[in-house]
Order: C-alpha cells, then structure tokens, then sequence
C-alpha cells in the first residue's frame, strides 16, 4: 500500500499575499490568490507524487475554505473544502504517514505579513503548554503530533523558520516569502518558486524516510486563549471545558488536545455572532 501524504494550505505565507484585497471572495484580487493557492498546491502534490505517495489529501484552509480550484488538482488528491469543519486546518489527516503546511503565516507577535492566529478580529494571542505566542503552524503541528502524524515540510512566511526550527528541527522549512512590512511582503520570482517547491520536497521525503522525523505530541492538552473584547470571553464561558483567567483570557481544559482546539474553533464562532 501507498503512502498518504496531508497538506494543509493556508494564504498569507504564499508568495505575493500582502494585501486585504485579496484575501476573500469578492475583493478585487481575490482570483489572484486562488490562482497562486492552488498552483503552489499542485506543484507540491506532484512533487510528493513523484517521491512515492500515491494518496494525497488536501486541505484548504484558509478563510471559508473554499479557495482551491478543485478542477486542476489531480486524481490521487482528495480535497477537504468548506467550512465550519471539525480541525478546521487539519480535516481529513488520519492516517497521514506525514503532513505539509503550505502558505503559513506567523503570530501577532512576530511581526510577519497579515499575521494572526485562527481568527485576527477575535483572537489577540494564543499558549499552550508554556510556549507564548504559539502560531497556527504549532498548534496544528501538535493536533498532528497527538494522531501520530510528523510534520515534514512547512513552507510560507520567513518569519516562521526559528520556529519551525525550534519545535520541529526535522521539518524542512521553506521561505516563499519575507516581510517589508505587516501588509507589505518580498517574494521570489514566479518561476523560482516550483523549482523550490521540488528541492524542499525532496529533502522533506529524505527527513520522513530516515525516521529523522517524528510526531509534535503536546506536553499538555491545555490551550489559553487571550481575546479581544471581554465580551468574548463572556461568550466562551458558556462552553464547558473553559476556565476564565482575567477579564480578556480563557483556558480550554479538555482532556485532548485535538477536543480543545474544536473548542478554541466553536467559541470563535460564537463569539463572531455578537461583534
């Protein structure tokens, strides 16, 4: 039996993403984006095809998740669109042998392009389990980590590598992008973009083939949540599972880690309800 690959595909970490007027459907570059996220994406697939995985299974995951053009993707890839969604950025990773992140972007804090985690207008900051600031990339690497899934390539924001670096050494990280400012990016020309995609790829099947790589279980389960109004923390004290903190911080206390970042997804939701 073939190997499974899972990749999940974020936006702001592509290459040329900087601007708000790209980022969902009916901005005026919006079809720009579609068309840089799933070129980006069929490469990367038909690299990792070529490399041995005869199943792929991708994940859009960016805003409503419906951004990938399923129509140029090809027959070995199943496609997760559509949201909401359980794992939001993870859907459809059991059984994954590895996983890649592409188009990642970091946390407020570290300064990168359109830079947030899960949900900017409601989400200030995000720890767990004594790491602060934690970004999309962790916390789904950790998610990954407790299914028994290693993390082997993330590529997107240049401001992500010490990260990646620091939490999953063996993931072979790929800049597509560098910051000029939070709404401002530098990118490699369109060409030399493919032709990195296949070099990271086929460091990242040598990392998964030598056993070099390895799950990111999570220490802890808990998840805390730093929000932006006090209101929203009102909100999430309806959902069990929370212990409030202050007038602007929660902690999800599931006994997983996978169950707490369902809870994180529901009370964003919920707390969108009453903006």
């Amino acid at each position: 039996m073939g190997r499974t690959l899972f990749v999940s595909v974020d936006a702001e970490g592509m290459p040329y993403a900087c601007s708000r007027l790209m980022m969902s459907p009916g901005d005026p570059l919006y079809s720009e984006l579609r068309e840089i996220m799933t070129t980006v994406t069929l490469w990367t697939v038909e690299e990792f095809n070529k490399l041995g995985f005869s199943r792929v299974v991708v994940a859009d995951s960016h805003g409503q998740m419906v951004n990938i053009d399923p129509l140029k993707l090809p027959g070995y890839v199943d496609l997760v669109r559509g949201f909401p969604r359980s794992l939001m950025m993870i859907t459809g990773s059991e059984g994954a042998s590895a996983a890649v992140f592409l188009g990642y972007h970091t946390s407020p804090g570290l300064g990168g392009v359109l830079a947030h985690t899960y949900a900017g207008r409601i989400v200030q900051r995000v720890d767990v389990a004594g790491q602060e600031d934690a970004s999309e990339y962790l916390l789904n690497a950790y998610a990954l980590g407790e299914r028994g899934v290693p993390v082997i390539m993330v590529a997107g924001d240049e401001g992500l590598r010490s990260r990646v670096e620091k939490h999953t050494p063996w993931a072979v990280f790929l800049g597509l992008k560098r910051a000029a400012s939070s709404l401002s990016d530098i990118s490699p020309g369109w060409p030399r973009v493919k032709a990195m995609i296949q070099e990271a790829a086929k460091k990242a099947e040598e990392v998964l083939r030598s056993g070099e790589a390895v799950p990111k279980v999570p220490p802890e389960p808990w998840i805390r949540v730093e929000l932006k109004r006090p209101w929203y923390a009102d909100v999430a004290e309806l959902f069990p599972c929370v212990k409030r903190l202050g007038g602007l911080t929660i902690e999800l206390t599931c006994n997983s880690f996978a169950e707490n970042l369902k809870l994180l997804e529901g009370i964003v939701i919920a707390a969108y309800s009453i903006r």
